[in-house]
């Protein structure tokens, strides 16, 4: 059977696409979940103009991701935590203190967006990248202190 895809569907196709798939799996799963529709030309054609505007949609993010990008480069921040007189932490630093400062300085951002290869737990430099968009990641430095 011919569908028409109204959403990515995994290992099966984008938006938009004309795909050929079993009786049973376009009844059982696509049409119940509004994954696909049938082919015809007002599906086609309404279809196309969703892409558009999710294209669109997406493009007006990448450009603001962009610019978040551009802001945030070479930002560098800094975290007072409690440490022994070694630099050894009273606990980590994790995605989630990353964000807390980056919104003390107004910067809104998820927990998902950190990367961290592991928790931090010593005091002193380091880089946390930070993937704000599918293709867009800048690294910003961390420097972790200990409180005085």
């Amino acid at each position: 059977m011919q569908v028409l895809l109204t959403n990515n569907v995994e290992e099966l196709g984008k938006i938009g696409e004309i795909v050929s798939v079993a009786d049973g799996y376009a009844r059982n799963y696509l049409f119940p979940k509004r994954l696909a529709t049938l082919v015809n030309p007002a599906n086609v054609k309404e279809l196309e103009l969703r892409r558009r505007k999710q294209e669109a949609k997406e493009r007006k993010e990448r450009e603001d991701f962009g610019k978040l990008a551009e802001e945030l480069s070479g930002l560098e921040l800094s975290i007072a935590v409690k440490a022994t007189e070694e630099g050894r932490l009273f606990g980590s630093i994790t995605p989630a203190k990353v964000v807390e400062e980056l919104s003390r300085r107004g910067y809104n951002l998820e927990e998902k967006v950190v990367i961290m290869k592991e928790h931090i737990k010593e005091c002193g430099n380091y880089e946390v990248t930070l993937s704000l968009y599918p293709g867009v990641q800048i690294l910003v430095k961390l420097s972790v202190v200990r409180e005085s």
